[in-house]
């Protein structure tokens, strides 16, 4: 096993254990994590473990991009980890024609980093006080997001949310029957993950294969849509952390989590995937 998988699955245990869950949080008054230097956003899983950190500022950057700022790290601060892709070059040999082939293996690696909020020194301009969105001009950033689906799947309002792949169809019970707004669009980003991985879409095997209910590939489909939702409420600026975490539905995420380090990680690229796809974005790995 890759041990940056088991580093970043046991940071999200470790907060679901405390009561927290990683990919719940409210966009309303942050910015998505992104680099001091770049000021390119965190993506995929990086958005869950940097967004684990206490801090206002949403700037993030290595030890060595502090000194490239004038600054430093000061004594004593821990860094949290952030993962990118590494591709290995290797050599194949086909087992009838021995033939050699050149082939590359993506390989997770961890890096550490650390918060402006730790450095002293950096040369870096301060951050604008921010401007709380209003209820309305967050109704219409979520709209909009939905507006930008290539050939949306159909949308009727239920009883209970769901997605049926047959039909292509969403259901989702009116805006009135949730205590928040947020809450609403939370759930319906929820199924309009699911519906990225229709046939004529993502082709996710979790929606167009026969699943059974609770085995590991119905629950990473769920897991996928689950990102999927905290990836399309930060982009809107959305408060997803208002939907309602029983005990027991922490303790099934815990269960999932530690059954296999990986799954975590691949359903956080499937759901920066299919948020991309809901944006009209081509997709780019983390």
């Amino acid at each position: 096993m890759n041990t940056t998988y088991e580093a970043v699955t046991a940071h999200l245990v470790k907060a679901l254990e405390g009561g927290v869950v990683p990919w719940r949080k409210s966009w309303v008054d942050a910015s998505p994590p992104s680099n001091a230097v770049s000021n390119r956003p965190y993506r995929g899983i990086n958005l869950f473990l940097l967004g684990l950190g206490m801090f206002r500022d949403h700037r993030w950057l290595s030890f060595k991009q502090a000194q490239q700022l004038r600054g430093h790290v000061r004594s004593g601060e821990k860094s949290m980890i952030a993962v990118f892709w590494k591709r290995l070059e290797v050599k194949r040999v086909d087992e009838v024609t021995g033939d050699v082939t050149d082939a590359e293996i993506p390989f997770l690696r961890f890096y550490h980093v650390f918060n402006v909020e730790q450095c002293d020194g950096l040369q870096l301009p301060a951050l604008p006080t921010p401007n709380r969105a209003t209820e309305v001009l967050r109704i219409e950033r979520a709209e909009k997001l939905l507006e930008t689906f290539p050939s949306p799947p159909k949308l009727r309002y239920g009883d209970s949310p769901w997605y049926q792949p047959d039909d292509d169809l969403i259901q989702i019970p009116p805006a009135e029957s949730f205590h928040s707004t947020d809450a609403f669009y939370a759930t319906l980003y929820h199924e309009y993950g699911h519906a990225t991985g229709h046939e004529t879409r993502l082709a996710r095997k979790g929606v167009t294969g026969q699943i059974r209910f609770g085995s590991e590939t119905y629950g990473q489909e769920e897991l996928v849509a689950e990102l999927t939702s905290a990836f399309c409420c930060s982009v809107a600026g959305l408060d997803n952390s208002l939907l309602y975490s029983s005990a027991s539905y922490i303790q099934g995420w815990l269960k999932v989590l530690k059954g296999d380090p990986k799954m975590v990680v691949i359903a956080a690229a499937q759901a920066q995937k299919a948020a991309d796809y809901i944006q009209g974005l081509p997709f780019e790995a983390a």
